[in-house]
């Protein structure tokens, strides 16, 4: 597995490189000027006369070849500075470190709840015998797979705080108090949960539920159940292990939708992320913290196939090997398993 997670790790690192030239390019390319923007900003909405823009753009490296632009943040990138604000004059490691906690402390909540939620439930619609509660979870994915994520928030807010105020709308507390484990919980009830649910949850569910369901008569299974082995190891080493495969490479692929989701969810919780810090950017054409904020998206959900293709690979031990085939097969039983058959 050494030299495959080296290659791996290589190609990880290329699509970075290459979407920091891509993004380096887009901006340099979209409408506006970064210098004029400043000062409009500076200037409380007055535009700007041409010699202070001009002699501003000298100031921010902005009159110089975009490719010389690049080695140079590059050159500087690769030593963890990420240059500065061109609205705050702060470094965007500064800013990055104080709101990419919260997006990832929202990210995290909403990955485990939506895995967790879509093993439940398509674990239940696999192997049920009932066809109503059958047609009950799939009336239900069918319902979420169409729900966009922000229509999932507000509804989320008027039902739990408009109509009954059992949880608050937003942030992370209240203004002038300290932020508690429990009061963070609170306001991190509904953003996670929104997130959760309104990105591909119904996907999860249906590819649990068909993951899973195809292998309940499988022939290694009815083997294992005649052998004796408990439900419980039936269950998990049987079913799960290999059922879980496509639900698995899924969810580290949609890592990146998750994320994107999570910036809009931020807007409408007043979640203290990236999110909001991405918009008032990209008004204010704050050509650093927009890359910087493009670069760490683009690394988390490249970290996240990675460790989608690992956990993969431990799952179904037949990918590793290339020419293989990927379908799943049955797992031979442990030692154990055979003890306890005998």
């Amino acid at each position: 597995m050494a030299l495959p997670l080296i290659r791996r790790a290589a190609t990880a690192l290329a699509v970075v490189a290459a979407l920091s030239v891509v993004c380096f390019a887009l901006l340099d390319a979209a409408p506006g000027d970064p210098a004029a923007s400043v000062l409009e900003a500076r200037n409380g909405g007055r535009p700007p006369a041409a010699a202070d823009v001009a002699r501003l753009r000298a100031d921010m490296g902005l009159d110089e070849p975009l490719p010389v632009r690049y080695a140079r943040w590059l050159s500087a990138a690769v030593r963890g500075d990420l240059g500065t604000s061109y609205l705050t004059g702060r470094p965007v490691t500064e800013t990055l470190a104080a709101t990419a906690p919260w997006t990832a402390l929202l990210t995290a909540a909403a990955t485990l709840l939506s895995a967790a939620g879509a093993v439940a439930v398509g674990l239940v619609a696999a192997l049920t015998r009932r066809a109503w509660l059958r047609r009950a979870i799939d009336g239900l994915t069918f319902v979420l797979g169409g729900l966009p994520g922000f229509v999932a928030a507000l509804l989320l807010l008027y039902v739990f705080t408009a109509a009954t105020g059992l949880l608050p709308s937003g942030g992370v507390g209240r203004p002038g108090e300290p932020v508690t484990p429990y009061r963070l919980l609170t306001h991190l009830i509904l953003p996670a949960t929104a997130l959760a649910f309104g990105h591909h949850f119904g996907i999860y569910v249906r590819l649990v539920a068909s993951g899973v369901g195809r292998l309940r008569d499988a022939p290694h299974v009815d083997n294992a159940r005649a052998r004796g082995l408990p439900r419980r190891v039936v269950t998990t080493r049987h079913l799960m292990r290999p059922g879980l495969v496509p639900f698995t490479a899924r969810l580290g692929v949609s890592v990146g939708t998750l994320l994107t989701g999570a910036y809009t969810t931020e807007v409408v919780f007043s979640w203290p992320g990236m999110g909001r810090q991405a918009i008032d950017a990209a008004r204010g054409q704050d050509y650093p913290v927009l890359v910087a904020v493009v670069l760490v998206t683009g690394l988390v959900v490249v970290a996240a196939n990675l460790a989608a293709e690992l956990v993969v690979a431990a799952l179904d031990p037949r990918t590793r090997a290339p020419g293989r085939p990927s379908m799943p097969t049955a797992p031979h039983p442990t030692p154990g398993e055979t003890a306890h058959a005998r």
